[in-house]
């Protein structure tokens, strides 16, 4: 049940706004960048470790065959700047051309990538991306797997552990192709683990979009950012989310993957999408520590951020 309280105090605004000011002390588990890139038009070569990780940690991608899966190269790339202070000068273009004419493009890392196997007592996924065309269901990123079914007594459901999806429908709400995080929390045993934040926002073609979304024991939120203003708390919700080493995500060996997702075991989902930077850190970051510098205004830094954090929602 949605809970959506009537009033938020000035006193919550202000302690939230004390909180985004709180210094950072995050590890970056993987950081994918996409500015390895030769050229624009340039296409993933073949073999192993070609995406880089700029984290230091070795989670490199690939593609599964560039002659028909790989991405281009584009200088098309967010137009806010990063928080790092380091050049953004290439994005990945998902989807037709470049390689042949197919949706078919794609990143992953294998399974011996040290994220692939990481459990995560907390952690911040973020990305820019800007879709070249928005029909049917098409995922961003995600990780790989089926958690649910496999093991006596577990309900069979086809999502993967987590899966950054811009649905092809107007679930929920009524809106349509909307930007729809679903994950499994690090119980992983019953249809009751299974969550998600959503937007309730149209997604439009030609637009880019920042996201972060933030998960640890008890609440997992999910922020956005368009091209001009400030991010905001679009959807929260709370609960248990925690499993039995820890883990606020399913436990689940297999990789992450950029430009498509994984839907009953199979890949499928394709984006037509140019895909900025991708991190994910191993703690819930705030606003001023997300990879984009968002111009927020002082005169309105609390009001909308005051009274999306009020929103909390529990799945039953």
């Amino acid at each position: 049940m949605r809970i959506r309280h009537p009033e938020i105090t000035a006193a919550l605004a202000l302690a939230v706004a004390a909180s985004l000011s709180a210094p950072a002390f995050a590890a970056t588990s993987a950081y994918w960048r996409h500015e390895e890139g030769p050229a624009a038009g340039a296409l993933i070569p073949a073999g192993a470790n070609t995406v880089l990780d700029s984290s230091g940690n070795g989670n490199h991608m690939q593609t599964f065959n560039p002659t028909f899966t790989s991405a281009s190269y584009s200088t098309d790339v967010s137009p806010l700047p990063l928080r790092s202070g380091l050049p953004n000068n290439f994005s990945l273009d998902f989807g037709p051309g470049g390689d042949d004419a197919g949706l078919n493009d794609d990143n992953f890392t294998t399974g011996d990538k040290p994220v692939s196997g990481q459990l995560f007592s907390a952690m911040t996924i973020e990305m820019a991306f800007k879709m070249d065309t928005v029909s049917g269901y098409q995922a961003i990123f995600g990780k790989d797997g089926k958690p649910l079914g496999d093991a006596p007594g577990e309900p069979d459901l086809p999502i993967p552990p987590i899966k950054f999806l811009i649905r092809g429908d107007n679930f929920p709400d009524g809106v349509n192709n909307q930007l729809f995080v679903e994950f499994i929390d690090g119980d992983g045993a019953t249809a009751a683990d299974d969550h998600f934040v959503t937007t309730r926002q149209t997604v439009v073609a030609g637009k880019w979009y920042h996201v972060a979304f933030t998960l640890d024991a008890q609440t997992a939120q999910l922020w956005v950012a368009g091209e001009t203003g400030p991010y905001q708390l679009l959807d929260s919700i709370t609960g248990d989310f925690v499993g039995p080493k820890g883990n606020v995500l399913v436990e689940e060996a297999l990789g992450w993957s950029a430009g498509r997702g994984m839907f009953n075991n199979g890949v499928t989902d394709w984006a037509d999408a140019k895909i900025d930077e991708i991190r994910i850190s191993d703690t819930v970051l705030t606003p001023n520590q997300f990879l984009f510098v968002a111009p927020e205004p002082a005169c309105l830094a609390l009001a909308p951020l005051a009274v999306l954090v009020a929103r909390r929602v529990r799945r039953g």
